[in-house]
């Protein structure tokens, strides 16, 4: 493998095999924080995703919604039990094994997510990420206001926000790799040195063979 500075990582279904954004608003419907009818909206939002026709912004307002006017501490409450309950034990070892690998070649690491930053921050830190990109959730008089600010880490936005987080570093895009599981990553992807699916969606398999990237399956 060519040499490189930094290592991107996606989240769900990437370094998790499960989505967290999907998974989160299960367990508060679990957890009797919202009611079950956002379930049904849950499932609707989650194929739209796995199609690419979901309006980010319409999820984003669903998704949030039972975090509006919460402070940092009451929003950590519940996702640090969310991680421990859901999100840790669906960790991919493999994919943490080569995140490590990269840390003991101290090659820097970044996380690239989609989801709202109210996961990724905390997540983040438990995988041993110094940096992340994700959905930025706005914060007013240190109430979550559940509103994202533009762009969201999506597809463009997110190939738009890494671009920019890598002039900080010094870093081109042509010093790095993604491993990534979705056809919404494509414009990433695309730009890197080294791109790698894994477990990818069908659509992403079938790009990923045709321009012989590197597949990892589970």
């Amino acid at each position: 493998m060519k040499k490189i500075k930094l290592a991107i990582f996606d989240l769900d279904n990437t370094i998790l095999k499960v989505d967290s954004d999907y998974e989160m608003v299960n367990y508060l419907i679990k957890q009797n924080l919202i009611s079950e009818k956002y379930r049904i909206k849950n499932e609707e939002y989650f194929s739209s995703y796995e199609d690419g026709s979901i309006d980010i912004n319409e999820f984003s307002m669903f998704s949030l919604k039972p975090f509006i006017n919460m402070n940092i501490d009451e929003i950590d409450a519940i996702v640090s039990d969310f991680y421990k309950e859901v999100l840790q034990p669906s960790i991919d070892k493999n994919i943490l094994e080569i995140i490590n690998n990269y840390i003991s070649n101290e090659t820097k690491i970044l996380l690239a997510s989609a989801t709202n930053s109210l996961i990724v921050s905390f997540v983040s830190r438990q995988l041993g990420f110094n940096h992340y990109i994700s959905s930025e959730v706005i914060f007013k008089d240190n109430l979550c206001t559940g509103i994202i600010r533009t762009p969201h880490a999506l597809g463009e936005g997110k190939l738009i926000l890494t671009s920019k987080f890598l002039k900080k570093l010094d870093i081109n895009l042509s010093e790095t790799c993604f491993y990534s599981d979705s056809f919404n990553d494509l414009p990433l992807l695309n730009a890197v040195l080294i791109p790698i699916a894994v477990n990818p969606d069908k659509n992403l398999k079938i790009v990923a063979k045709e321009k012989n990237w590197q597949i990892i399956n589970r």
